[in-house]
């Protein structure tokens, strides 16, 4: 009766810390809750071994909600987030386990299909996560330029677009205007007050603020900001999760019907034929199924679990946390290294560099920037860091008085951007070509970008159709092989 009662104050008193608290409840919490796990299972009473998981879901999930009114998540936030995701992915997993190992393929197979049904709702949760972040950016930047285009005070033309309403846009509207009532600058106050602004967007209206281009800047990351929203509302005959989704899922029925179905078969089939072996493709699933049923086998499958579960969590952290383009994270630069010298990444990695490169050099040379300084303001835009060192030596080679098109071949940055700054070839006609490539790279990522998705999505089409026919076939030809011995048996 006693650990009842103190565990009841517990999951009383614990959220509402966690309100006030943050920091040392995540910090006391996983402390407080394997003690109340390990009360319960000294004092014989097992289940009150509920208390323990019942207090840390609530426990994390009030330092969340406790985060949401400040402008800028805090550690205590992030921390109680991912132990939350983390608790949950254990626990799903240790739930298949229990289920496998106690009724077999029979409990785990519906179990699997009840287990995928929540990660599709996840999916597309997040799925109009993405979209809606999409939108709102658009929209946070489209009221910015409005009201720098109609020439109105920014922090009231930011409050008067806010109005009353208490929506997640006016939330963002208020924060911005806030920050730059107190004196920030305007691309300081969207890192302050809207801290998931696409890090492109915030980091293009830095470099334009330095040289007073601000409305030109906007109106380009506006237009750009609106083609991803559109596009992300676009209907897409299929999902790019649905190929993995499909294997995963076949995978799994393949093994249950290769250990407990498809060897019944394998007998029935030997003593009606007198040692005819099975069909070579239902033997090479067998011959899968049984390398997954050994012990490494299993161990592999584990560790294959833990690496899809870590990369999903990790691609979710990814898309929806904004880059840091002055102090990229390790991921960042992982993964711009990877796409930077990937064969076909690496064209569209440098193609949209380029063309916000382009842009900036043209914006700041029309604002009067010099060369090297025009360059410097590129260094700070939010490219592939592998892109990024080629603008830093372009820059060191143009400082140190080297021919400025020279320098660009030489630091990789391609014949194009050399072309536009070769005082031979075209004098004084520098900003027209700059216009001229930006247009020419923006229209290029775009076209190639459709053309790779019309060509993969077909191929992704007849491979998952060959994979799909090879394992009905594996599976239903010894059953065919049966009644063939059948009916030579009957009709000799």
């Amino acid at each position: 009766m006693m650990f009842e009662i103190t565990a009841t104050l517990i999951l009383i008193l614990y959220p509402i810390l966690g309100f006030k608290k943050p920091g040392v409840t995540v910090v006391t919490s996983p402390v407080v809750c394997l003690l109340l796990v390990l009360a319960a299972f000294l004092t014989g009473a097992f289940y009150n071994v509920l208390y323990g998981p019942v207090i840390f879901v609530v426990t994390l999930a009030a330092v969340i909600l406790a985060g949401r009114a400040g402008d800028i998540e805090q550690w205590p936030e992030k921390c109680a987030k991912w132990m939350l995701i983390s608790f949950a992915v254990v626990l799903s997993f240790l739930t298949m386990v229990a289920i496998f190992g106690v009724w077999g393929v029979a409990g785990f197979l519906p179990f699997l299909v009840f287990f995928i049904g929540p990660i599709i709702l996840i999916g597309l949760i997040i799925s109009y996560g993405s979209i809606s972040r999409h939108s709102i950016a658009a929209y946070v930047i489209s009221t910015v330029g409005a009201s720098m285009r109609q020439n109105l005070p920014l922090p009231m033309a930011l409050e008067s677009a806010a109005g009353g309403r208490a929506d997640k846009r006016s939330r963002i509207l208020r924060a911005i205007r806030k920050w730059l009532v107190q004196g920030y600058s305007l691309s300081e106050s969207i890192k302050r007050g809207y801290p998931k602004c696409p890090s492109y967007a915030v980091a293009m209206i830095a470099a334009a603020e330095r040289i007073e281009q601000l409305p030109s800047a906007i109106k380009s990351i506006e237009a750009d900001m609106l083609t991803k929203a559109d596009e992300k509302r676009k209907l897409r005959p299929v999902h790019p999760f649905y190929p993995v989704l499909l294997i995963t899922f076949m995978f799994f029925i393949v093994w249950g019907l290769m250990w407990k179905v498809v060897p019944t078969f394998s007998t029935v089939l030997t003593e009606m034929t007198e040692g005819a072996p099975l069909p070579g493709p239902t033997r090479f699933l067998m011959k899968i199924g049984g390398y997954f049923r050994e012990e490494i086998g299993l161990v592999l499958l584990i560790i294959f679990a833990f690496v899809v579960f870590g990369a999903v969590i990790t691609g979710i952290a990814i898309r929806f946390r904004p880059r840091r383009p002055q102090e990229p994270y390790l991921v960042s630069q992982l993964g711009d290294f990877i796409k930077w010298h990937l064969p076909v990444l690496h064209w569209f990695e440098r193609n949209y560099s380029m063309a916000q490169t382009v842009e900036l050099l043209r914006l700041s040379l029309n604002a009067g920037c010099t060369v090297n300084g025009a360059i410097a303001n590129t260094v700070d835009l939010d490219v592939n860091n592998c892109f990024r060192k080629r603008l830093k030596n372009w820059l060191a080679k143009v400082e140190a008085g080297d021919n400025i098109a020279d320098a660009a071949k030489e630091s990789g940055l391609g014949g194009t951007l050399a072309w536009a700054f070769d005082a031979q070839i075209n004098q004084d006609n520098t900003l027209t070509i700059l216009e001229t490539l930006e247009f020419f790279y923006r229209s290029n990522y775009g076209y190639y970008v459709n053309l790779v998705r019309f060509i993969m999505w077909p191929c992704v089409t007849l491979v998952l159709g060959a994979m799909v026919g090879f394992v009905v076939y594996a599976i239903f030809s010894p059953g065919i092989a049966i009644i063939h011995n059948l009916a030579e048996t009957v009709y000799p």
